[in-house]
């Protein structure tokens, strides 16, 4: 007989809240169902109303285990689109923290 074992959202072993839906008979999984995008901050919708500046310190709290890799590439977006090339030196250091 098949038992359902669910785990999280929020579970301590996890780095992000994921929902795993485990599906066994005895001590062997048959099956997994997972759901992902519990962490829906809105985002988007708050960079609208925040200034370029902003943004960067707004885009550090999207994932709290990779907080250096988001806002990197916010910033990188931003200097494509004004057409900036970063000084030799940011680059290295980007290259080393993320």
């Amino acid at each position: 007989m098949s038992e359902i074992i669910p785990i999280g959202p929020y579970h301590p072993l996890q780095e992000e809240p994921e929902f795993f839906k485990l599906h066994v008979e005895g001590e062997r999984v048959t099956k997994l169902d997972i759901e992902i995008g519990y962490n829906h901050r809105g985002i988007e919708k708050l960079a609208e109303a925040k200034s370029w500046d902003q943004v960067v310190f707004l885009v550090e709290r999207i994932c709290g285990i990779c907080s250096t890799s988001h806002p990197a590439a916010s910033v990188n977006a931003m200097e494509d689109l004004a057409g900036i090339e970063a000084p030799e030196r940011a680059q290295y250091i980007r290259t080393i923290i993320c």
